[in-house]
């Protein structure tokens, strides 16, 4: 006989155990819960309980919150539209300058590629001076601005000693240093804005009076205007003098003084294509360009020809007559004159709307910037980059004399392509730069330590011009 006591009475006993042990399930899987929702309604949102982010997950969320910041900030949106015009100006330039000079460079060098590759190396020198100088804070311009102006002079000066400078049909512009030309002009010229605008910073008052007027002038334009007129180069010259006087109008210089120092200059441009006798066939050619087409017209004749025959959408890439040894200089100067033939009317209103977006942006990056120096520096590269483009389109079209200016970002020219591309870069920091919309004014500086926001003690009063 089997003994069933005490097995019965464990049977009894153990549906307590298991109620017991569910009643502390419960009551452990509540202080869970509450202790879930007490974590949840204590956190930024609310809602179940996350697992804590991985490492990589919480860096790209601090990207994604930086870049957001970023896209947020001041200035941020020209800093868009100029880096993005700029890049499609450049691979605009380095798709035509390629067909513009095929047949020169197998002609000359055995290898149509034997110019765009140098171009392009030029192009991604000047690129990666734009992507530094847009993280530079621009105020180092104005620190550097006399060492740079004194390098831009004295490049200005060793250009025009012979077997240094190298001349090319009668002009000493160019040093060739491995192989590789350097222009002091095109350095000269962004050196001359850094330095007047720092000089009105410092002294303000300047510009509004005759003698500080003509200390401006005489400093920032002078030496630099008679050295690159000895190369000889008058559309460079014009250019430089334009870019610095944009500055000085920007700072508020009276209109009788401009008129004055206008005067004087357009002078001085006639006495000076009145003295050399090429500037006169120049100017002649421009007023009548078929009257000697292969002589001092051709240039201007083969031009208006090439984009004539482009028409409304152009003859297509690649296929211009013209570059064969027809239209001079057809790289550099006329390189607008293979773009109408080849990518016609459409082509060049394309080009001319790039260069009207870039210009626009720059002088808007200028107009809203608080700083001063930031603003004036902007203003003068502006200038510069928008006088350059309208000169050459100018003279292409036939309603310009023909000066000598290349095309920026799409003429063939390393020193000219990296001078504008860091230009660019400055203007790139300017426009998204903290000290560009929130400045301390003077006012703010001098106001008692007692004054509350609307205490009265003092009110900036706006100086009038």
């Amino acid at each position: 006989m089997t003994a069933r006591g005490p097995s019965t009475d464990d049977e009894r006993q153990t549906p307590g155990w298991r109620d017991e042990a569910a009643s502390e399930r419960r009551r452990a899987a509540e202080r869970r819960a509450g202790q879930r929702r007490a974590a949840a309604a204590s956190g930024p949102a609310r809602g179940p309980a996350r697992e804590p982010a991985r490492p990589e997950q919480r860096r790209g969320a601090e990207r994604r919150a930086a870049a957001s910041r970023r896209a947020a900030a001041p200035g941020a949106r020209e800093r868009r539209i100029l880096l993005t015009t700029t890049c499609l100006l450049l691979l605009y330039g380095l798709v035509m300058a390629y067909s513009a000079s095929t047949a020169q460079a197998f002609f000359s060098y055995g290898s149509s590629w034997y110019e765009i590759e140098r171009q392009a190396f030029f192009a991604v020198l000047g690129l990666i001076a734009m992507v530094v100088l847009a993280r530079v804070d621009y105020v180092v311009w104005r620190r550097v601005a006399l060492p740079l102006y004194v390098f831009a002079l004295l490049s200005l000066v060793v250009v025009l000693v012979p077997g240094i400078g190298t001349s090319v049909n009668g002009a000493r512009r160019w040093i060739i240093v491995a192989g590789f030309s350097y222009s002091p002009s095109e350095l000269a010229k962004l050196a001359c804005i850094c330095l007047v605008a720092g000089l009105v910073i410092k002294r303000p008052a300047d510009v509004l009076t005759a003698g500080g007027f003509v200390r401006l002038v005489a400093i920032g334009i002078g030496p630099a205007a008679v050295l690159i007129m000895a190369e000889p180069d008058l559309g460079t010259t014009i250019i430089l003098v334009l870019s610095v006087m944009s500055v000085v109008v920007a700072a508020g210089a009276r209109v009788r003084h401009l008129v004055t120092l206008g005067s004087l200059a357009v002078a001085a441009v006639a006495v000076a294509i009145v003295v050399e006798p090429y500037r006169m066939a120049r100017l002649t050619s421009f007023v009548h360009p078929w009257k000697d087409p292969r002589g001092a017209g051709m240039q201007t004749v083969q031009s208006l020809v090439s984009i004539a025959s482009g028409h409304l959408f152009g003859v297509g890439l690649g296929n211009s007559i013209q570059k064969f040894g027809f239209l001079p200089e057809q790289t550099t100067d006329s390189i607008t004159g293979i773009i109408g033939e080849e990518l016609g009317l459409i082509g060049l209103l394309v080009l001319i709307a790039l260069y009207i977006v870039l210009v626009w942006t720059i002088f808007h990056i200028a107009l809203n910037s608080r700083e001063p120096y930031g603003k004036l520096l902007a203003a003068g590269i502006g200038s510069a980059l928008g006088v350059q483009a309208a000169v050459n389109i100018g003279a292409a079209l036939g309603v310009l004399p023909l000066t000598g200016v290349p095309l920026p970002l799409v003429s063939f020219g390393g020193t000219s392509l990296v001078v504008v591309l860091a230009g660019v870069g400055i203007v790139a920091n300017i426009a998204s730069n903290r000290r560009s919309y929130i400045v301390a004014s003077t006012e703010r500086h001098s106001r008692p330590r007692g004054g509350g926001r609307h205490g009265g003690a003092h009110h900036p009063v706006s100086r009038g011009r």
